[in-house]
């Protein structure tokens, strides 16, 4: 197939114009050159699209920043995953000052080394506005099994960090369930009487099934109550993320809520340990 031509790059920057677009679509994107939609601020080199997630690259000789902070504004304009990414040529020198506004502005940095693209600087999805509790403050047990979600979101991969994360609640709420029944605390009721699940039955349950357990607690204390609560209000979006994550219900429904969620994750989790 013959490379496309460019319009809006120099001769020079074609064919890392080319290298660019195969990268993306090798990632599983669908790529648009030059694609002009309603609100963008220029014409982008290249508009990626994969599921949810758009984004926006431009490649260039530099980090022209006045177009940076354009596209940053318009994609915190938008309500769904939009990034915004800049793509420079072989051995282009980033000075440490513009590398470190570009991550905090969000924005992604790619080089093109050979035919190969490499990503320096992870973009941020700048419709999601999360902040989560700041780890260093978090007891040392819960940095341990809450750091993955927390290297996700701050990749901005919110959604894998979001599961991360309710699988560590799963875990933990296993953990405390088993030692509740253990010690004779808890009692689970069911239709026909008292019957506690086995430690076995305990380690299958999905997030629906300890919610359910958790809400049948007999003369349930405070946390017992907490813990079922929190259970059920994340179930949904837990079982969108984990079977449905490329359906727009899902992505709408995660979008809403994770920050929420993610809170009520440590604050519960916290109070477990």
């Amino acid at each position: 197939m013959l490379p496309r031509v460019f319009t809006t790059v120099s001769v020079r920057l074609q064919e890392y114009a080319e290298a660019a677009t195969v990268h993306f679509e090798n990632h599983g994107y669908k790529v648009y050159p030059e694609k002009r939609e309603l609100g963008f601020p220029y014409t982008p080199t290249l508009l990626c699209r994969r599921h949810a997630t758009t984004i926006i690259v431009e490649v260039s000789n530099r980090v022209l920043f006045d177009r940076v902070n354009a596209w940053i504004g318009y994609a915190r304009s938008c309500n769904r995953d939009t990034r915004v990414a800049v793509c420079l040529p072989p051995r282009t020198m980033v000075p440490p000052g513009a590398d470190i506004l570009l991550r905090k502005l969000g924005a992604g940095l790619y080089t093109v080394q050979g035919t190969d693209v490499i990503e320096r600087i992870p973009p941020r999805d700048m419709a999601v506005n999360v902040e989560l509790p700041s780890l260093t403050t978090l007891p040392r047990p819960l940095r341990r099994l809450l750091g993955s979600a927390y290297e996700q979101f701050n990749r901005s991969q919110w959604r894998e960090g979001f599961e991360d994360a309710c699988q560590a609640l799963e875990v933990e709420a296993r953990r405390y369930l088993k030692a509740g029944i253990k010690s004779g605390r808890i009692t689970v009721m069911r239709a026909s009487g008292p019957k506690n699940p086995t430690p076995q039955q305990i380690d299958k349950m999905t997030m629906g099934h300890l919610a359910d357990a958790f809400s049948n607690i007999q003369n349930q204390n405070s946390l017992d109550a907490q813990i079922g609560k929190v259970l059920t209000a994340l179930n949904a979006d837990r079982v969108g993320v984990a079977h449905h994550k490329s359906k727009a219900k899902t992505e709408k429904s995660l979008r809403a809520h994770v920050g929420q969620h993610m809170w009520a994750i440590v604050v519960v989790m916290r109070a477990m340990l």
